[in-house]
């Protein structure tokens, strides 16, 4: 019998999420063009004012999550170590994501599905070379948003779903198919997952030393005194009678 602490072990459940991506890839693989083909007629048919929108959500949406991304790092910062920890390794997650689809892009050189179809797209088809699948604005988009989540899960809340409407513009507008999206969207879960999980103790130590010194201390903590541990309760009652 499987004992409870197994069951909810973090690498059964990330095992479990990397089988169930796959799966769905590879089912939305097999109906890719026809999925495309009717997203991208469905596109067309949209309102002019409706287009420019998916349009700009495609290719600026990422903006969005980085500013985000830069408010929930102040907010770590404000939370203390442990939290500013998990944001900076959930960064090296976001890296190591995007490095890990360039280069599964270059593996696989799939091409754009607006050169494979006779389509006509809201956005100008990228070059022959700028390969398909994964994506990575998905790839990019999905890393940030779970960054974010990992240091401030009500701005997490906000950046999950902007996340999955750049993913989805990426199809509308014609320039990536829906399996593209979806692995991009897997690599970067499991990418930023296991790197938060491995790096946040690391480099919480490495955090803790650099505050020995006052220049890092005051770049590392909102305050530089907020943080450190305080002295026993006995102790803070004796120095205020004292007082």
């Amino acid at each position: 019998m499987i004992s409870r602490a197994a069951r909810l072990s973090p690498r059964l459940i990330i095992a479990g999420v990397a089988a169930v991506g796959l799966l769905a890839v590879l089912a939305l693989l097999l109906v890719r063009g026809m999925t495309y083909r009717g997203t991208v007629a469905w596109s067309n048919q949209l309102p002019g004012p409706v287009q420019s929108f998916f349009s700009s959500v495609s290719e600026y949406g990422i903006l969005g999550l980085i500013t985000l991304f830069a408010v929930a790092a102040l907010s770590a910062r404000k939370r203390g170590m442990t939290h500013l920890a998990r944001g900076v390794a959930a960064g090296f997650g976001v890296i190591a994501a995007y490095v890990s689809s360039e280069v599964i892009k270059v593996l696989f050189s799939e091409l754009r599905p607006c050169y494979n179809f006779t389509v006509t797209t809201i956005a100008a088809c990228p070059e022959a070379t700028d390969w398909s699948w994964p994506s990575n604005h998905a790839t990019i988009s999905v890393a940030i948003a779970l960054a974010v989540l990992a240091m401030n899960p009500r701005l997490g809340i906000l950046a999950l779903p902007l996340a999955g409407l750049i993913g989805f513009s990426r199809v509308a507008v014609g320039v990536h198919y829906f399996h593209d999206v979806l692995a991009g969207a897997l690599l970067a879960t499991i990418a930023v997952i296991v790197i938060t999980k491995v790096g946040t103790p690391p480099i919480a130590r490495l955090l803790k030393w650099c505050r020995r010194f006052p220049l890092l201390d005051c770049l590392i903590a909102a305050s530089p005194d907020q943080y450190r541990p305080r002295p026993p309760r006995h102790i803070r009652l004796d120095s205020a009678r004292t007082a």
